[in-house]
């Protein structure tokens, strides 16, 4: 594949797209005015109408997604009103009994095919933020970011009521002011929509809304309708919210013959100052990891692996603090960097449309992501300070935002760090979505070499053309990046074009980069064809990209084409097929030939059954050798999910991985869900590493009444095998913990 021709391709996708631009009105949105109530309602999840009488009705709810602008086929009802202290929604789902499905099951935990309901809410008016808030028919929470894409990791205080009824199931929702953000107007405009997911038989999910929503709209937000009229309470403002915890636990290494023993007392404190303002401060937080990690395997990768953040201080208000996170390719602060706070502050608010944000935290255990061209690592630098400023302020509409950020390290002992940042997001029509950004940093090193990792001889290598070493020998690197993204998306069509640069001295003090030294262009065209007189076949996807990629010193670091499709079926099944070609320069030595072929199947045998399969056959390099070499390589996913009751399922998925005369593997991960009601839950998880010769059980009993108040009981067992899964088994590990929080 000639270089030449890659630049060819590259100028046709953006020849035939940019030319066909297609504009959405959305300036007629339906509006929903509100009845303010002088007293609360009957909470008891029966929609008494006398009781909701001077409530508009919300209905004639429409398709969206793959059934867009198709009728709704199952009637809704959606009620709001409020008072001095509360917002009151209630909602009326009608289905016949046999046709529900639902799971007893904890918050943000639901079947895909679980029947919910739930209400969007952007309280600013200006697409910064919008709430998602909603229940499932079996009663369990589930809340979240509903800007682009939903993100659950948000939670909120709220309390929920379901009735079944034979035709119908019926919902109210009790949502405290308090738990909101919004404006200090007296009178204000929010965004809201309701919305709906359910499944009829051997069918997709079905989402509806009470707007119409169009696909291909950048901005999901901009898509709601009005909430006009509404007189919120001036101050949102409450007493402090107090969450102390107490972790207790008992930790045994067979290996070493030892034990330990540890009692926590921590407090989480949460000061709404108004309903703009909000203040967050984690005392000896406790930031273990409840939910453990899921096992990957690192045998032949070069770079750092990223684990998603689990720990609500600091999921909590992410939204703010992304930067260009959607689209622009880079990361300036990844959480999970400040690795264990013995104090953290949070504070976050607004002035008009500019958002702010702060973040402190006194780390005792500093981990720092080092990036090189092809290689990455994590070194643990002891005790260290982290302070994170950001600013974003919204304009253009749309959506549009520009934002900057100011993140500082301060190692006790190896240096200090600092990356500043703007960013810039602008949506020119409803279909395109622009992005720049432009950051630099300094690293100021010491020269203490206990941080140096001991598996890496960085005192030998020098990168930059000589001008750094990879040692920590009191060196000044300083570096920047750029980045550039353009999105043309609609329901039909979808096209991308992505620069990168990142120079050799570039690092982030708190965020998540695996390689700098690199210049990467990426281009992608996709199409959707739907099908809707089909009785077996709703659409197809078609997609093809391309990746060109140097390093600072002009070298051609990789080359790469690839094609995909996939289909989605009526009866919920899916079917996937990917091929990719690529070159690459890895170490100095060339690879030609490489390649990918996937094939994937999604079968949902019934309405408790599903399988997925998937199938992998490539030429690969191993990285992790003297002199890398290609192999072929073989990976074969299978996963099964079994729905055993409305409050059990199961769920194991068994990954088996091949190459060639380098290694092979197995990857198992099961897990075995029991819940009571919605509050109280058992699950049990289980992993195995054929890489690490491992087995990891972790059985945990959660009483949650609400978003922060919780009871955890679990054990966690570590166990090694002498070869393969089936062989004997020595305890290696075992911690039995208890944890408990309560919101005061």
């Amino acid at each position: 594949m000639r270089i030449n021709m890659k630049k060819q391709f590259i100028i046709y996708l953006l020849l035939t797209t940019l030319f066909s631009q297609s504009y959405k009105d959305l300036s007629e949105r339906p509006v929903y005015k509100p009845v303010k109530i002088s007293s609360s309602i009957t909470f008891d999840g029966k929609v008494d109408l006398e009781e909701w009488s001077n409530a508009q009705v919300a209905t004639n709810f429409i398709g969206s997604g793959t059934f867009q602008g198709e009728d709704a086929l199952l009637k809704t009802e959606a009620r709001l009103m409020y008072d001095d202290t509360n917002l009151y929604i209630s909602f009326k789902a009608f289905v016949d009994r046999d046709e529900l499905r639902y799971s007893i099951t904890k918050r943000d935990n639901l079947d895909d095919k679980d029947d919910r309901v739930w209400i969007n809410i952007d309280a600013f008016d200006d697409e910064s933020l919008t709430y998602g808030i909603g229940v499932s028919a079996g009663g369990a929470q589930i809340d979240g970011r509903a800007t682009y894409g939903f993100d659950q990791s948000l939670d909120l205080v709220y309390d929920t009521k379901v009735q079944i009824f034979d035709n119908r199931y019926e919902v109210e929702m009790i949502i405290p002011f308090s738990s909101l953000r919004y404006s200090l107007a007296p009178i204000q405009t929010w965004r809201i929509d309701f919305g709906r997911g359910f499944t009829l038989s051997d069918e997709l999910t079905r989402y509806v809304y009470w707007t119409s929503r169009l696909g291909g709209i950048a901005c999901q937000t901009c898509q709601l309708g009005f909430l006009e009229n509404i007189e919120p309470p001036k101050q949102a403002r409450g007493d402090i919210e107090y969450i102390p915890s107490i972790v207790a636990g008992v930790s045994e290494d067979f290996t070493t013959n030892t034990s330990s023993s540890t009692d926590e007392a921590s407090l989480f404190m949460k000061y709404p100052i108004s309903s703009v303002d909000l203040l967050e401060i984690a005392l000896n937080p406790d930031f273990s990891q409840i939910e453990s990690d899921d096992i990957k395997n690192d045998v032949n990768t070069v770079n750092a692996l990223y684990f998603e953040e689990k720990r609500p201080f600091f999921s909590q208000g992410a939204e703010l603090f992304q930067f260009s996170a959607q689209r622009g390719y880079i990361n300036l602060f990844y959480s999970r960097t400040i690795n264990d706070p013995s104090i953290a502050a949070k504070y976050t608010g607004k002035i008009g449309k500019t958002s702010y944000g702060v973040i402190s935290a006194r780390d005792e255990s500093s981990l720092l992501l080092l990036p090189f061209e092809e290689t990455s690592t994590v070194v643990s630098m002891g005790k260290s300070t982290s302070n994170i400023i950001r600013a974003k302020r919204m304009i253009g509409g749309n959506g549009g935002s520009i934002g900057a950020i100011l993140t500082n390290r301060v190692f006790d002992d190896a240096g200090d760090m600092t990356t500043g940042g703007l960013d810039f997001h602008y949506h020119p029509g409803n279909n395109y979505h622009i992005t720049l950004h432009a950051t630099a940093s300094i690293h100021n090193e010491s020269d203490n070499y206990e941080y140096v990792d001991e598996a890496y001889d960085f005192t030998q290598l020098f990168f930059d053309n000589g001008r750094y070493t990879k040692a920590f020998d009191g060196e000044k690197i300083t570096g920047n990046a750029l980045g550039f993204s353009l999105n043309k998306r609609t329901r039909t069509d979808n096209f991308g074009v992505v620069l990168r640069l990142r120079s050799p001295g570039f690092r982030t003090s708190n965020g998540f980069e695996r390689n700098n030294a690199t210049k990467w262009l990426k281009a992608s065209r996709g199409k959707t064809v739907f099908y809707e007189n089909n009785p077996k076949l709703l659409k197809t996807d078609y997609n093809i990209s391309t990746i060109y990629k140097t390093n600072y010193s002009g070298l051609v670091k990789k080359q790469e084409l690839s094609f995909s499709t996939s289909s989605d079926l009526r009866n919920g099944d899916f079917f996937k097929v990917s091929a990719e070609f690529e070159k690459e320069n890895f170490r100095g030595y060339q690879f030609d030939n490489l390649y990918e072929f996937e094939v994937g199947y999604r079968n949902q045998i019934n309405s408790k059954f599903m399988h997925y399969s998937e199938l992998q056959s490539r030429e690969i390099i191993i990285r992790n050798l003297d002199v890398p070499e290609n192999s072929n390589y073989y990976q074969v996913k299978n996963y099964v999910e079994y729905k055993i009751s409305d409050k059990s399922n199961f769920g194991i998925g068994i990954s088996y991985e091949k190459a060639e005369d380098n290694y092979d593997g197995i990857l198992l991960r099961a897990s075995i869900n029991n819940s009571f009601n919605s509050k109280l839950t058992m699950r049990t998880k289980i992993q195995y590493s054929d890489f690490s010769n491992t087995w990891f059980f972790e059985p945990m009993i959660t009483y949650q009444p609400n978003a922060f108040s919780a009871l955890y009981f679990g054990i966690n067992d570590l166990l090694e095998t002498e070869d393969n899964m089936f062989s004997s088994l020595t305890e290696s590990k075992r911690q039995l913990f208890i944890k408990f929080q309560y919101l005061l």
